[in-house]
């Protein structure tokens, strides 16, 4: 067996389905194992593109995802994926060729260190120049990627290494339970005694409280306590749940703000976020102001980061929430009523409404569908207005928020639940960046449904400096293209909406799909969007 096979056969065990990349001279006896090995490649357009997919398939699923592609120019192309998934603090393997030992040095087609390109953006960087260390580092690499925190790993494998006979053993697979964290129950009653001190309390959930759901929406309603989610914790709890006071940070819901800065919680209890500018409202001290304050995460470098806290515990929230249940005194009495998430606004636009798309979608899809958005001003009307309903999930990394990882790594969350529809947000400028990613769902029959805002422009730019400088830059609108008509051309089932009634049409039109659909939303651009915090962050000196 060559080291190339040994390789996959190590990645198969440890129950990887997918190697998404692009093959090249340095890594072709890895792609060409794969004719021996059941692992599925799905060949990318882009590097770039292949990494967000990898970043995204370990985001939303907690296993290990693997991404692969030549040293040098196809390393440089995933950095973006890979800094995606450090933010994200997903398990992702990146495996990059690399000349022959014996060429190293001597000028070599693509021969580059990416060794230590990469390492600033992963946890662990190695490149192999001893064939007998091969397995040793690739098991050495994925127990880092998914110790606590996980997050990404690279290693860097010459051609000549690659193509040799293996004699050594494969490894085991990696045990899950890396980095087991111990409990301090001291700390615990602390807290217990604190959230029990309180009349009224609030609960922020962020993305690490995802497939938590249960436990959130179980301590809330024995605490009988709000809860508000983070931008990227959209969707841990479904905007039907009756404490649910919706979106907080990042474009706001009205409800959440207006709950934050009153008078009524006297504890907060934040679990499984790093507190970041789009949770905060732009680092607000409104979220902590006259509250005493709970953190709770598994990464221990994330408490006490941003904001002073009363009672800090470093734990896994599979074991710290059901303790607070069970240790702190349950409510009976319903001490919130339910409000609409945000007020009435009157329309200040000319063509579609994005704040009205979003509230209508939810209508016309399946309610399981795992919505997907890239990045974008559109995405200021999704954090406040669209509803996930039960059962449905919701993906972005708004943290690193990179244009172009939605659209492409959307093919990672299909990829990841083969069976859920799964819906995907982006505007033109991201669908130019990476929306020939879509012709990957194509060819690998992945039946996502893209919709692209099409207001031809860059539309966060246009708007941003118009309000920090009062100009803008020729160049920041474009050109129209018609998208569907290009989608079309390349054989990807594709409409057009210009005006709100035809949504109606969505259902016949996603039913029965095969692969990717495009929907592409014609809007002019005049709507304001709730992003007044983001601004106001750029303006600050």
């Amino acid at each position: 067996m060559k080291y190339a096979k040994a390789i996959l056969e190590f990645l198969k065990s440890n129950q990887v389905k997918y190697i998404f990349g692009i093959p090249a001279g340095t890594v072709s006896p890895l792609f060409d194992a794969l004719n021996d090995v059941d692992i599925q490649p799905i060949i990318a357009k882009n590097e770039g593109g292949a990494a967000y997919m990898a970043a995204r398939y370990a985001s939303v699923t907690g296993s290990l995802s693997v991404c692969m592609g030549a040293g040098g120019v196809g390393a440089n192309n995933m950095i973006n994926g890979i800094a995606d998934a450090m933010r994200a603090k997903a398990p992702m393997l990146v495996i990059t060729g690399y000349v022959h030992r014996w060429q190293i040095g001597k000028g070599a087609i693509q021969e580059l260190d990416t060794q230590d390109i990469l390492r600033p953006i992963t946890k662990y960087s190695k490149t192999i120049l001893d064939e007998t260390l091969v397995l040793s580092e690739l098991l050495k690499a994925v127990e880092l990627a998914y110790t606590i925190p996980m997050g990404p790993v690279h290693l860097s494998i010459p051609i000549d290494i690659q193509l040799m006979d293996c004699e050594s053993v494969i490894p085991s697979p990696v045990s899950l339970n890396l980095g087991d964290l111990i409990l301090d129950t001291n700390i615990l009653n602390e807290a217990c005694q604190m959230i029990n001190s309180a009349k009224n309390g609030l609960i922020l959930a962020g993305k690490g409280c995802r497939h938590k759901t249960e436990l959130v929406k179980g301590l809330s309603e024995h605490l009988q306590w709000p809860v508000i989610t983070t931008p990227e914790g959209k969707g841990v709890v479904s905007s039907e749940f009756p404490l649910n006071l919706g979106n907080y940070g990042f474009a706001s819901t009205d409800a959440a703000s207006e709950y934050v800065a009153s008078s009524e919680p006297e504890c907060l209890i934040v679990i499984g976020t790093s507190l970041g500018e789009n949770a905060t409202s732009n680092f607000s001290p409104a979220l902590f102001g006259g509250k005493k304050t709970i953190h709770i995460d598994w990464d221990k470098r994330e408490l006490n980061k941003v904001f002073p806290t009363d009672i800090t515990i470093h734990g896994d929230m599979n074991k710290v929430i059901p303790y607070l249940i069970e240790n702190t005194d349950k409510n009976i009495e319903d001490r919130y009523q339910r409000k609409p998430f945000n007020h009435p606004v009157t329309a200040n636009n000319t063509g579609i409404s994005l704040k009205e798309l979003m509230e209508k979608i939810p209508k016309y899809l399946p309610k399981d569908t795992y919505y997907v958005s890239d990045l974008g001003e559109f995405m200021n009307f999704i954090f406040k207005y669209l509803s996930i309903p039960e059962g449905g999930d919701f993906e972005i990394n708004l943290n690193y928020a990179a244009m172009g990882s939605g659209i492409a790594g959307s093919l990672g969350v299909q990829a990841a639940y083969p069976l859920r529809p799964v819906a995907v947000f982006a505007g033109d400028g991201s669908f130019f960046m990476n929306g020939t990613e879509i012709l990957t769902a194509k060819e690998f029959n992945l039946p996502v449904i893209y919709f692209i805002i099409n207001n031809a422009m860059l539309g966060f730019v246009e708007h941003g400096h118009q309000y920090l400088f009062g100009r803008v830059v020729d160049g920041f609108k474009q050109e129209r293209i018609n998208i569907s008509d290009m989608m079309n051309a390349a054989g990807i089932p594709s409409m057009q909406l210009s005006n709100l009634d035809d949504l109606k049409d969505i259902e016949g039109f996603i039913e029965n799909r095969k692969g990717p659909v495009v929907i592409e939303i014609i809007t002019d651009g005049s709507e304001a969007a709730p992003n007044g915090d983001r601004l106001k962050a750029l303006q600050k000196h």
